[in-house]
């Protein structure tokens, strides 16, 4: 599945499961996400102000990616890649939050921001 810019407005974000998709060139303002994402890429992605609930991040790979005052609460990130992210505050100074979350035996380059927990095994 491919998730642009002409076809974001459509997907449920609540209680899904992606596999294999592609998610590239979109902003989103606000959401709220409970789904897991496995073997994913987000790539050119704009999020500001969204909530990522306890959601599971497995082997997903973020590129050039920008979440701005986004909550990643009790989330876990399962060996996946990120390369020219941003995490920031949003326009009123919110940071990104990373509460309980976790990332196992992930590979962050040239971003900022990242702030969960790691763990090695």
């Amino acid at each position: 599945m491919e998730i642009t810019a002409e076809n974001v407005a459509s997907v449920t974000w609540e209680d899904d499961y992606f596999k294999y998709s592609e998610f590239s060139g979109f902003s989103m303002d606000g959401g709220h996400v409970t789904s897991d994402f496995a073997n994913c890429t987000f790539q050119n992605v704009d999020w500001y102000w969204g909530i990522f609930n306890i959601v599971n991040f497995v082997n997903c790979v973020f590129v050039n990616c920008t979440f701005r005052g986004t909550s990643f609460a009790d989330c876990k990130f399962v060996e996946c890649e990120f390369a020219e992210c941003k995490f920031i505050q949003d326009n009123l100074g919110g940071d990104c939050s990373f509460e309980g979350t976790v990332a196992y035996n992930c590979k962050v380059r040239k971003s900022e921001g990242f702030g969960p927990s790691f763990e090695s095994r």
